[in-house]
């Protein structure tokens, strides 16, 4: 399309937080929404159909998952609250965001909570499977975390490496491989242009987010508002993420 180009990262990288300058959140407050989700307007993709990837990437991508616990083979196991899914979560959270701008329409969250074991009992790891992306998103506990006696994965520290994980560039291959001109393709080049386009425009916060290219987080195309977790295979500490327009 003249006067559109899509852009790409000459390197394939991840942008995480500093857990070693990160203090503990701060409380919330009621009502604190993310400005960037009631923006999230595009069409949904087919449930059916998963995005397609390069095969580089194939040893990563899921079969088409309802939305049930029918692989949850551990009774015992239990996410933290603020990370079970449910229709209404009591995180208000754009993952295009930081989690610093993690929100709730109930209630004020303490910044203990966020240090709170994201499983229990706790565990030191976790693999975290999206159905529209072919990577996974690996958790372990940050140095923040570990610095405070933390050995195991906190609720903090799975907000932090979700965000981190989408933030990652993809290449000119892995947009290839969508299909050129297909569905696919333009879906995931509308929701580059929409998060760019969250930014004021002609503000250096506007061009860094476009001159940083495409990114996995627009592999979800608009399902960006955090709905939870749920098991998928909790002896291979594997869970499923869900979002939601």
């Amino acid at each position: 399309m003249p006067g559109k180009h899509v852009r790409f990262s000459r390197n394939n990288t991840v942008h995480p937080i500093s857990s070693s300058l990160l203090p503990p959140p701060p409380p919330l407050t009621h009502d604190s929404h993310s400005p960037a989700s009631t923006n999230s307007l595009l069409t949904p993709p087919d449930y059916s159909t998963p995005l397609p990837s390069s095969s580089s990437h194939k040893q990563h991508l899921m079969p088409p998952l309802q939305r049930s616990h029918s692989t949850y083979h551990s009774s015992s196991l239990r996410l933290h609250p603020l990370l079970e899914d449910t229709s209404s979560p009591e995180l208000i959270y754009d993952v295009r965001l930081p989690p610093t701008q993690v929100g709730s329409k109930r209630r004020v969250i303490t910044p203990e909570e966020f240090s709170d074991p994201a499983t229990s009992p706790r565990t030191s790891s976790m693999t975290i499977f999206h159905k529209y992306l072919p990577w996974s998103i690996q958790v372990e506990p940050s140095g923040y975390s570990r610095s405070r006696g933390m050995h195991f994965v906190t609720v903090w520290d799975v907000l932090n490496a979700i965000h981190s994980s989408l933030r990652a560039t993809i290449s000119q291959r892995d947009y290839e491989s969508l299909g050129k001109g297909s569905k696919h393709q333009s879906r995931v080049t509308k929701a580059y242009e929409r998060r760019y386009g969250l930014q004021q425009r002609g503000s250096s916060s506007y061009q860094a987010e476009k001159m940083g290219g495409l990114r996995r987080v627009d592999y979800l195309v608009g399902f960006v508002k955090f709905m939870g977790l749920t098991p998928y295979k909790v002896e291979k500490g594997e869970y499923m993420l869900h979002t939601e327009l």
